[in-house]
């Protein structure tokens, strides 16, 4: 990708990445777009695999990059000039070199080093690479019960083409760097940073990883009538979270059923009579189907209560209020064209909002 004249908070920090697998180009991703110029070293020993051209246009986005015949010799003396250069280090699993700020801080001593290893040291998978399906399956994205012991009937793996893990790692290690570069501001010194990919995920996965002292699984218990998802009148689905009074006491005076409040708070009661409990569901399904979902969109909106349409991916990313925030922006990209691309996560006043 060719390099853009940039002005942001990292504007004048000069950034290597050195990255086989998707954590460290949605790092250095996320430094580019806030006006770090970042060069990334491309070989053959770091090329990822089964990685799409458009995943590829969007993390390399904005970066100059360099292609070396590493191991050769010729090109560790190139790639190590460009890293006495600069003020972050991006790495993760190479292995015929050490990258660490221990091993480089004499040449460069305020260098920001950061490796992005799939696990950390001493977990029983340490050696493994940061492989997004490795991290996903071994931290519980991919399972059957995301913290649970007993497996659930009828539920099995779920598997997403999204990289979590390495999304998350990423976010984490972009705020560390910019703590780092703080540091050394005030300090004149760089240091290492280690974010393992594993363990950014906690974090992301919050409560689905925390496993009740009175369940034998890690789902969380739902309300025993109401939904998350409803049809509606015009035959599309809404996504709902009004199953707490502070929500549902609106929405049923909305419908004019405030008397339907006691009953559906009154958990106990519904658990213990089936029959009744299934009249209560079917009788709240048949409440959405008097809308069409966009009505009830709007609505909930309204009464401040959590509630979209469900949408495709094309919708989403063309929805007015995507547009609107820059949450999804258009830019002409060398390779594919005309693509859609997410906008910047952090947006700064006095900041070029252009990406390219």
């Amino acid at each position: 990708m060719n390099g853009v004249n940039k002005i942001g908070p990292l504007t004048g920090y000069k950034v290597v990445e050195f990255s086989s697998y998707p954590v460290g180009s949605i790092l250095g991703m996320l430094l580019s777009d806030q006006g770090a110029e970042v060069v990334r070293i491309e070989s053959q020993q770091n090329t990822p695999e089964s990685i799409n051209a458009e995943e590829i246009s969007v993390w390399h986005r904005g970066k100059v990059s360099i292609e070396l015949n590493l191991p050769d010799k010729h090109s560790f003396d190139k790639l190590f000039g460009k890293i006495r250069e600069a003020d972050v280090l991006i790495y993760d699993h190479y292995a015929d070199c050490d990258l660490s700020y221990t091993s480089l801080a004499k040449d460069n001593p305020g260098l920001v080093c950061v490796s992005l290893p799939g696990f950390p040291k001493g977990h029983i998978y340490e050696d493994l690479p940061p492989d997004e399906g490795i991290v996903a399956a071994a931290s519980g994205i991919y399972s059957f019960n995301p913290s649970g012991e007993q497996p659930i009937e009828g539920e099995g793996p779920s598997f997403h083409a999204l990289p979590y893990a390495s999304t998350f790692a990423a976010i984490t290690a972009s705020t560390a760097v910019v703590a780092a570069l703080f540091h050394r501001v005030k300090h004149n010194t760089g240091q290492q940073i280690t974010v393992p990919v594993h363990d950014a995920m906690y974090q992301g996965m919050g409560s689905a990883l925390v496993r009740h002292s009175k369940r034998s699984h890690g789902n969380q218990e739902g309300h025993p009538v109401i939904k998350r998802f409803y049809r509606c009148k015009d035959d599309r689905w809404i996504n709902v979270n009004i199953s707490m009074p502070r929500f549902l006491r609106p929405f049923l005076e909305n419908i004019d059923h405030i008397d339907w409040l006691e009953p559906l708070t009154n958990s106990k009661a519904l658990l213990a009579d089936e029959l009744s409990r299934n009249q209560w569901i079917n009788q709240f399904a048949e409440i959405w189907l008097g809308k069409t979902a966009i009505q009830w969109e709007n609505i909930m909106a309204d009464l401040g209560i959590p509630g979209t349409m469900c949408r495709s991916i094309d919708e989403w990313l063309d929805s007015e209020h995507s547009v609107a925030a820059g949450t999804t922006i258009t830019v002409e990209d060398p390779v594919i064209g005309e693509m859609k691309q997410p906008g910047k996560i952090v947006r700064l006043s006095n900041q070029i909002e252009n990406i390219s």
